[in-house]
């Protein structure tokens, strides 16, 4: 959709106004982050899709067809790793976190460093700073859960009042057809978009980040929409919030493990991890299993659409509502 062209350029803008808060990287940090803000940009293109969702009606049986392919399309295993990977960009913004990896590596060594990481998946997050820091990524995940739940309750709510329009009461051809096409997308998986890659591999992007993972701050991308030629980052808003922050809920620690763990890297920089042990730490089987089953469920109701305008309720619940469950179950 249109906000993947343009959303890259108004992202790189938000981190430039922001700049000022910015907190410095070393150039191998960036080279590091690379795999991981390549990772997280997946994640970033199925939440601008989502902005054109919020933000556009459906209008037409083309523009369902669009939403349905572009929200529910994506590979469960690069969109579970993509929410990782921005949370672990999030939480790699935590000053204390980011000294106290730095100086381990620097006193230890790197090696001892990785060794401490590999050996023990709790490690990274036993570091000082390292429970603020996933708090931080948890905090910008209790928002994006909010925002899809609002995006699915708009999109539902269109199933009934297209209910009005002769065009979105027609029937659907072949709504088997339909599902099989989706399916194939799916495993296939909608690639990031390359402006929103290198939005996220921007020097300026720490600025963002660091914002968008302060207690009670809104969805960094209820703030950034296609269709505006600026944008209005609420930073004085943001700024001056100090709720209660994220805790990890019981039982899901490995997940907040993992964010630490991959956080760490991202601090660490140039080479630090394998390309074995950074697929490792993106890949989380839970997420990845919960985004697979909200599909399947997609795939299910839209094969048993008959009408057009039934196939929105579908989108909403499972391509919007269920990933946010599936992405918010992990903080309490």
């Amino acid at each position: 959709m249109n906000s993947i062209r343009t959303i890259g350029a108004i992202v790189i803008a938000m981190g430039m106004a922001l700049g000022a808060s910015a907190q410095e990287g070393q150039p191998e940090e960036k080279k590091a982050g690379d795999a991981i803000s390549k990772s997280a940009a997946v994640y970033a293109t199925y939440q601008s899709e989502v902005t054109d969702v919020k933000t556009k009606p459906l209008g037409s049986a083309g523009d369902i067809d669009n939403a349905l392919n572009s929200l529910g399309g994506h590979n469960p295993d690069q969109l579970s790793q993509g929410w990782i990977s921005y949370s672990a960009l999030i939480a790699s913004q935590d000053a204390e976190y980011r000294a106290a990896v730095r100086d381990i590596a620097d006193f230890y060594g790197r090696d001892a460093m990785m060794n401490g990481l590999a050996n023990d998946v709790r490690y990274a997050r036993t570091l000082s700073g390292g429970d603020n820091a996933v708090s931080a990524a948890l905090a910008a995940t209790e928002a994006d859960s909010r925002r899809l739940s609002s995006a699915a309750a708009f999109v539902k709510e269109q199933a009934y009042s297209l209910q009005a329009s002769g065009w979105a009461k027609a029937k659907i051809g072949n709504s088997g057809a339909k599902a099989t096409t989706l399916d194939k997308i799916q495993k296939a998986g909608i690639p990031a978009s390359q402006p929103l890659v290198n939005a996220f591999s921007a020097a300026d992007i720490d600025g963002v980040l660091v914002q968008a993972g302060v207690p009670g701050a809104p969805s960094l991308w209820d703030n950034v929409s296609g269709a505006a030629s600026a944008v209005r980052f609420p930073v004085a808003v943001t700024s001056g919030l100090k709720l209660n922050r994220k805790r990890v809920k019981y039982g899901k620690e490995p997940i907040a493990d993992q964010i630490a763990t991959l956080a760490a890297f991202r601090v660490m920089g140039a080479e630090a991890a394998t390309p074995a042990q950074m697929s490792s730490a993106m890949s989380e089987r839970e997420t990845r299993g919960c985004m697979n089953m909200a599909n399947l469920n997609l795939q299910q109701c839209v094969a048993a659409a008959n009408q057009q305008y039934e196939v929105p309720f579908c989108i909403g619940e499972h391509a919007l509502a269920d990933v946010g469950k599936c992405i918010g179950g992990v903080y309490q």
